[in-house]
């Protein structure tokens, strides 16, 4: 790891300001779109793990099944896990879990980031991360509890990928990385490809040493291993063969669309977001490079990227059309920030060998405006299209639930629209005399009493703005604190600094801005729609219970 500079002893300030952003931004979002009923997946779940769970006959085969084309063992354990100590499922609860893996996903990035770039460098770590973890560009992952997969994936492959590819073999933090990796393998299919990237870093350690050094040879023994272990583990596409790509053509395509992620419009933008990697490599191999660890890390980084990339283009190149589901979008944000911080290394490598009184921070600046307006487009199309109106339709699977406690005919629940995708499911677990003791609040009637986790996870998700102000409070405040005293690289002569600033106070103006679109006002709006929507079809006792519903949500005047 870079150990230029001496560590500051107030970086954990930076870190509590990136996890305080981070995790308030994600609660926000929960709070606003969230269900407190199941949500897809999550209804066979319940039939294929937890019935057998509360009926005694649980195994380990059991757990380590497929669901889908993936074995989720992490997940399942996760879940039951919430369920023992809750004492009933609770979905909000998930994804206040998932929020907080979230936001040590980010604060973890941000720790790395300020290790190999340059440990006076946190202000930087966090200007350039931070959009990448509060826009909303994969808000399907952050309202759908079931895919803690994705945050335990990604936690599981940063640590491994700093502990097994940096540390020294046979330390405490190499060991961590191993079991890290390892654990890697029970998250998703993606997982095997953890060990694959950190085996690419390592060859290109290895043509840049000239030589293959022991440590270097145990840690590619020990990705080796586990990438053979990671294959035993791989199930096929059973039943999504109409998604995979058929020909190259569109596996092309496919794979294409995400690279030049988000600008769906502007294929060109592939070539743009590659092209800093590539700069990069070239100097990497430079005898008088200066930061082959930064190097290092942003390559594995962009390697893991692309390999998982390349595998949702074949497997889901006829999925998404022009926009790529908002689920798998954290794949791709992982290469733009990798391509971002590239620009850093080589804006001071230019500063350094061409232009010594060039600012080296100007060319990732132009870049990360850029990126950022291209991350906010997309966040707004994803709410727009994704998450609004999964929250209405999630209106009208708690309605018809609602009827259905109340009549106990099935018709009720299976009349459409109802809960989707498949109400039979959801009729199953709701009929399940095992699932009875734990089921959702929401899903009984007359409701019983909350898992006594649940009122901790409802506070935290209805004071997220407030929790995200404070987080941008405080890096305004690190900021101008730094740049009043001279410290971590800040200068008032500076201007990166004062844009880092100028850059968290209209972020919290913004979100003061914002601070009054809480969940109730967004309901109103929904139940509204909904109401009319019934009416207009004839259907009078659908509409009257929306309407109700919009009336007690009306704001004061």
């Amino acid at each position: 790891m870079n150990q230029a500079n001496n560590p500051p002893k107030n970086v954990v300030w930076w870190l509590l300001a990136t996890f305080l952003t981070v995790i308030g931004a994600q609660f926000w979002l929960v709070w606003l779109y969230g269900s407190a009923l199941p949500y897809w997946d999550q209804w066979d779940e319940a039939l294929k793990l937890f019935q057998p769970w509360m009926e005694g006959r649980l195994t380990a085969a059991t757990v380590a099944a497929p669901f889908n084309d993936h074995r989720i063992i992490l997940t399942y354990l996760l879940d039951m896990s919430f369920i023992r100590l809750n004492g009933r499922w609770d979905p909000l609860l998930q994804m206040t879990v998932n929020a907080f893996m979230h936001a040590i996903f980010a604060t973890g990035m941000t720790y790395s980031v300020w290790r190999f770039l340059g440990r006076r460098k946190a202000w930087l770590a966090g200007l350039f991360l931070l959009p990448f973890f509060t826009f909303p560009y994969a808000g399907e992952n952050a309202i759908w509890a079931f895919n803690s997969k994705w945050y335990l994936l990604y936690n599981t492959g940063l640590a491994a990928i700093v502990g097994l590819g940096f540390c020294r073999p046979g330390s405490w933090w190499w060991w961590a990385g191993l079991a890290a990796a390892a654990l890697g393998l029970l998250t998703m299919a993606l997982g095997p490809f953890i060990p694959a990237a950190i085996g690419g870093m390592l060859v290109l350690r290895v043509i840049r040493d000239r030589r293959w050094g022991r440590e270097s040879l145990i840690s590619m023994g020990a990705c080796l291993g586990l990438m053979g272990a990671g294959a035993t583990l791989l199930v096929g596409p059973k039943g999504y063969n109409f998604l995979q790509a058929h020909t190259f053509a569109e596996f092309a395509a496919a794979l294409c669309r995400h690279l030049q992620w988000p600008f769906y419009h502007a294929p060109e933008m592939a070539c743009v977001i590659l092209l800093p990697l590539a700069l990069l490599l070239i100097y990497y191999f430079r005898p008088n490079f200066q930061a082959p660890r930064m190097a290092e890390l942003l390559l594995s980084l962009a390697l893991w990227s692309m390999l998982q990339s390349i595998v949702i283009a074949y497997g889901r190149a006829n999925y998404g059309d022009l926009i790529p589901s908002s689920r798998y979008t954290e794949v791709f944000s992982t290469l733009l920030i990798a391509s971002l911080f590239a620009t850093v290394l080589l804006g001071e490598q230019w500063q350094r060998d061409h232009f010594p009184k060039w600012n080296g921070l100007l060319l990732p600046l132009v870049y990360a405006v850029v990126i950022f307006w291209g991350l906010g487009r997309m966040s707004q199309i994803v709410v727009d299209n994704l998450l609004a109106p999964s929250r209405m339709m999630n209106l009208i699977a708690e309605e018809r639930v609602v009827t259905f406690r109340a009549t106990g005919n099935d018709q009720d629940l299976l009349e459409r629209p109802t809960i989707r995708p498949r109400p039979e499911v959801a009729l199953a677990v709701l009929r399940s005399s095992a699932l009875q003791a734990i089921l959702p609040v929401a899903c009984i009637s007359p409701a019983p009493k909350a898992g006594w986790l649940t009122p901790a996870a409802l506070w935290l998700l209805r004071h997220g703005t407030t929790i995200l102000e404070a987080g941008l409070v405080w890096f305004a405040g690190l900021c101008g604190f730094g740049l009043v005293r001279g410290t971590m690289d800040l200068s008032i002569k500076q201007p990166v600094g004062i844009i880092a600033l100028l850059a968290a106070v209209t972020a919290l103006s913004a979100v003061w801005s914002k601070h009054s679109i809480q969940r109730e006002s967004v309901e109103f709006g929904m139940q509204q729609q909904l109401a009319d929507y019934f009416k207009s079809e004839g259907r009078l006792g659908r509409a009257a219970y929306h309407a109700q519903a919009a009336n007690k949500l009306k704001p004061a005047k």
